[in-house]
């Protein structure tokens, strides 16, 4: 088969790469949309420390069911799915209760092992769900990135009030999504959203989206404008979703006093912070990480149901190609905000 393969920092290869061999359990996949993540692309710059070269990237997955290996299975030839790309171990206590993301032997494809920037991948029948007529390949290359906004968006949801999402890439625009819609008994959970963001393109697309505020974080007065915006009360909630140390110190320099930081970004591994203020004012800072199948499982049906709006920042492209996105998405003006892949 042909594949993009991850070679060296800052160089993907269209390549022969040995077609999957099934194994009991397994399906095979012919990919028909892929998504590039933000890990991709800090992989892709060398900075991830799981994707090491040779390796075909990628983790957001939609396909059409080419084989079924041997052993019962609820897949059949020309299924359409998208694939959940993480397995746990299936013993230890985070498996067990719906945690596999967190399992210390979990193998996560695009990272751990060969990922969808190919024609094919393989992947066990249990982690592909099938996709219903209502989404097509490109919204299911979407699946994934989707649970993982929802996942973040439901952790907050224990600190209702106003929330800030640093970022506008296509994780925050999709939190910013799933929070618009979050609802309680007592109405929305999260009453005021402000989005942070220095591209002016994808700050646009916040404020498209429906945000109530929209501030460049490198401008001198961004900090006063928010806390004006927020008022007396603050804001109870920042999901940062970018992860560099200057999106990280923002992040707890806006959250009121007793509110919630949610890291979920990973541009850098490590950030400073001030731990005397952290401790005055008693914020909580919490890592957020991933998603469980119920999540994946629901992200499918938001899709479905048209929840998501994802038109005016989607661009499709030939995946032999992918070294020119790549190269596109690190830039500080690039005018893409999502890029899905067809082999």
């Amino acid at each position: 088969m042909k594949a993009l393969v991850f070679t060296a920092p800052k160089k993907l290869e269209w390549q022969d790469w040995p077609d999957p061999q099934l194994q009991p359990g397994e399906a095979l996949i012919r990919v028909s949309a892929v998504g590039i993540c933000g890990s991709d692309v800090h992989g892709w710059l060398g900075n991830s420390r799981g994707r090491v070269p040779p390796l075909i990237l990628g983790h957001e997955m939609a396909g059409v069911v080419e084989d079924v290996g041997a052993g019962r299975s609820h897949l059949r030839r020309g299924d359409r799915v998208a694939v959940y790309p993480l397995t746990g171990c299936g013993q230890c206590r985070y498996c067990a209760d719906g945690r596999d993301r967190l399992c210390r032997r979990r193998q996560i494809m695009g990272l751990h092992t060969s990922g969808g920037l190919a024609e094919y991948l393989k992947a066990p029948a249990e982690i592909l769900f099938p996709l219903p007529e209502a989404a097509d390949s490109t919204a299911g290359a979407l699946v994934e990135p989707l649970a993982n906004a929802l996942h973040f968006v439901e952790y907050a949801k224990t600190d209702p009030g106003p929330v800030a999402i640093l970022g506008a890439g296509a994780i925050g625009l999709l939190m910013l999504q799933v929070a618009k819609q979050m609802e309680s008994a007592d109405g929305r959970v999260f009453p005021k959203i402000a989005v942070v963001e220095i591209n002016p393109h994808r700050a646009g697309l916040a404020r498209a989206l429906g945000a109530n505020v929209v501030v460049n974080p490198l401008q001198p007065t961004a900090l006063a404008e928010l806390e004006s915006f927020f008022g007396e009360d603050g804001c109870t909630t920042v999901l940062d979703a970018a992860g560099f140390t200057a999106s990280r110190q923002f992040a707890t320099r806006l959250v009121a006093t007793g509110g919630l930081v949610g890291l979920a970004g990973m541009g850098e591994p490590e950030t400073t912070f001030d731990c005397v203020e952290l401790i005055r004012r008693e914020i909580r800072v919490a890592g957020i990480y991933g998603y469980g199948r119920d999540e994946f499982q629901r992200s499918i049906d938001w899709i479905a149901r048209g929840r998501i709006d994802c038109n005016d920042w989607i661009t499709e492209a030939p995946l032999r190609e992918g070294q020119k996105f790549f190269e596109e998405l690190v830039q500080p003006d690039t005018r893409y905000t999502k890029v899905v892949l067809r082999p």
